[in-house]
């Protein structure tokens, strides 16, 4: 689908009420096939490939921002006015960054593993350097170096207890991306470069649901605090799950995702 002169891919399949699905760094639209096929209630599902990431590929370093106004004209081109959105991660962060910015779309919020960005200028401008960093040794290095880089850090130890064809899916996902793309997207929609949101939690009205794993202390630490701005939010942290929660521990997931929607 074309917006504002740049090509994404977009899957809309299904009938009901709307979810709007946005994967991860290193991701694309399958990340999620483990849930959605386990959903009771039926759903309109959509999803994008953000920008640098699976059909959409390489289109240019976007920010957050002009991510966030692409998709308002996609759901536009889609005869939306409304959606509740589910992100994880990278997509966690975008989700909220399209609430914040485009509340009057927003029906609900479901965030996993998710962060509202950085506080601090000086954080910020930190992370922007280790984003650069990352970038460049993708461009020097190739994916499957990268892949094998990022499949090593501390974030991911939990899935050395997922199924094997469940961690070989999930490194067949992230090697088919490309250098350009995953280099331009942590310039572009990295957590350094996307504005903070932390002071202006507590203007969002609509529901949120915060889901973490219990292994992964760093993010349950970070929605714990986002619990505490956001005007309607629940946590729930999910047992025998670190950061990816929907590959982790998918039947518990999806019931989650189907009682939030449910009200």
């Amino acid at each position: 689908m074309k917006v504002n002169g740049r090509e994404y891919w977009v899957e809309d399949e299904g009938e009901g009420q709307a979810l709007l699905l946005l994967h991860g760094f290193t991701g694309r639209t399958s990340t999620f096939d483990s849930i959605t096929s386990r959903f009771e209630k039926p759903f309109r599902l959509l999803k994008v490939d953000l920008p640098g990431h699976g059909r959409t590929g390489s289109i240019g370093i976007v920010t957050m921002e002009r991510f966030c106004r692409d998709l308002k004209a996609i759901l536009d081109q889609l005869g939306l006015e409304k959606v509740s959105l589910l992100g994880y991660s990278l997509g966690g962060r975008t989700a909220l960054s399209f609430a914040m910015l485009y509340p009057e779309y927003v029906d609900g919020l479901i965030l996993e593993s998710a962060s509202p960005g950085l506080p601090t200028t000086e954080e910020q401008l930190a992370r922007q350097a280790k984003d650069k960093g990352l970038s460049e040794k993708l461009m020097e290095e190739g994916v499957e170096s990268f892949v094998d880089f990022w499949e090593s850090l501390p974030l991911f130890d939990s899935h050395q207890s997922l199924p094997d064809d469940v961690e070989k899916a999930l490194r067949e996902e992230r090697l088919s991306q490309t250098a350009n793309g995953l280099s331009e997207s942590l310039l572009g929609m990295g957590t350094g470069h996307q504005p903070s949101w932390w002071d202006q939690l507590s203007s969002l009205k609509c529901p949120v649901l915060l889901v973490t794993g219990e292994e992964d202390e760093k993010f349950r630490n970070i929605n714990r605090d986002m619990a505490e701005r956001f005007t309607r939010a629940t946590h729930r942290v999910v047992e025998n799950a670190g950061h990816t929660v929907h590959l982790e521990n998918p039947g518990i997931f999806a019931k989650i995702v189907d009682g939030f929607m449910i009200k």
